[in-house]
């Protein structure tokens, strides 16, 4: 690797567009619900259905805005790995790292889609799994990591 950093952000995608299937379910909804008539317009916002829907949406939005105040994204350094938050980050250095597995969806290309990387951390009962996808720059990130497994393969 290089002597820079390499800073991977954490995507929000996934939350923009469950708020937004949620908001639009909603609209279609009332406005399916509504009645015309020839002097007025009601819209059915007492129904009982528009509430859940507005759970949801609540709850997605809460979601999008905790995960954007977080602003979490993963640095690769020379000798380490980190994980950073707003909040703090957790350093693990790369001597740590016992063994990185690399697991893909089977259908698709060998280009990291879907890929699913597990750290074995020295001193750590549970593996680290890294979702590949869930990073801006996905096939770059899946790359180095790829030279970082071989790279433990030719030390050991």
């Amino acid at each position: 690797m290089s002597t820079q950093e390499r800073i991977f952000k954490r995507r929000n995608d996934f939350y923009y567009m469950t708020l937004l299937v949620y908001v639009a379910f909603l609209a279609l909804y009332i406005l399916i619900t509504g009645t015309v008539t020839s002097e007025t317009v009601l819209f059915g916002f007492r129904d009982p259905v528009v509430y859940v829907i507005a759970i949801f949406i609540l709850h997605a939005l809460v979601m999008l805005l905790s995960n954007m105040v977080r602003n979490r994204r993963l640095v690769l350094t020379e000798d380490s790995m980190i994980f950073r938050s707003r909040f703090g980050e957790r350093r693990i250095p790369l001597r740590d790292i016992e063994r990185i597995t690399l697991k893909r969806d089977r259908s698709k290309p060998n280009d990291g889609s879907f890929a699913v990387i597990k750290l074995h951390v020295a001193d750590r009962r549970r593996v680290l799994r890294i979702r590949v996808a869930n990073y801006e720059h996905e096939k770059e990130l899946y790359q180095l990591l790829k030279k970082m497994q071989h790279g433990m393969k030719d030390e050991g």
